[in-house]
């Protein structure tokens, strides 16, 4: 609107002009000329300073947009920047956000109430960790040495037979092995990881002379919920193999499981 304006006004100055020229050239002389020819130098002046604040304008632009590529290209060089950082960080201190749950296993002793790990009963088969010591609820599980030796986060082995060992199942009585995908954040160790976040995909779990293997979510909750659930398995007589096919079709679930997310990934 206001350059249809300017131009309209221009135009129609440039014929007042011209019929106060012609009116001149018949009469000599127009009263209120002299206002008018003052006015001149005032316009003139006035074009002069706005023919330079345009030019101004159009530097200042052309040195906005300069200034605008150069800080996307600052923006990109950041981003670069803190990505070495973190992965260097990863690194050294063997941790990172995967982008595929990472694969361990997990035993837990049967009880009447729950299933119990180390240090806390599992009502349910997914878990969120937090520090028990207190030191705060970001970047669980922390690897920088606050909780001490052995830091907060779900603990996952990373093979079957060293678990077994370790924790003398044969004095545990009734047992259940799992194999557990951690997510967010995962810390690696010799043996094991440490993650932030844990989903039981395949248990196997005993009870009195039944048995239960099972890669079924919903039984799989029931079995947290519930353990007396276990004992709608099937039988098993043979004690002494039990172990043995508690560990074999665990690992058959890991091998299934790792292929998929291998597969869903594209690697």
């Amino acid at each position: 609107m206001k350059a249809g304006n300017q131009n309209g006004g221009s135009e129609r100055l440039g014929r007042l002009r011209r019929t106060a020229a012609a009116y001149q050239e018949r009469y000599g002389s127009l009263p209120g000329m002299d206002a008018i020819t003052g006015t001149a130098s005032a316009i003139a002046t006035r074009r002069r300073r706005l023919e330079r604040l345009q030019r101004e304008a159009a530097e200042v632009q052309a040195e906005i947009a300069a200034t605008e590529v150069e800080l996307a290209r600052l923006d990109e060089w950041v981003v670069f920047c803190l990505q070495e950082s973190i992965e260097r960080a990863q690194r050294e201190h063997a941790e990172g956000w995967s982008p595929r749950p990472v694969l361990g296993f997990r035993l837990w002793r049967v009880a009447d109430d729950a299933l119990y790990g180390v240090r806390l009963p599992w009502t349910r088969p997914g878990m969120i960790a937090t520090c028990l010591k207190g030191k705060g609820d970001t970047e669980i599980p922390h690897s920088d040495g606050r909780c001490g030796r052995l830091g907060c986060g779900v603990y996952v082995a990373k093979e079957i037979d060293p678990l077994l060992v370790g924790f003398g199942v044969a004095e545990l009585g009734d047992v259940a092995l799992g194999l557990v995908a951690l997510g967010g954040k995962v810390v690696e160790h010799d043996g094991g990881y440490r993650g932030a976040t844990a989903e039981v995909i395949a248990l196997a779990a005993t009870r009195g002379a039944r048995r239960l293997f099972t890669a079924d979510p919903v039984e799989i909750a029931r079995v947290f919920a519930e353990p007396a659930a276990i004992e709608s398995g099937e039988p098993c007589p043979d004690r002494a193999r039990l172990l043995d096919e508690m560990s074999s079709y665990i690992a058959g679930q890991a091998r299934k499981a790792a292929q998929w997310t291998l597969e869903t990934s594209g690697g």
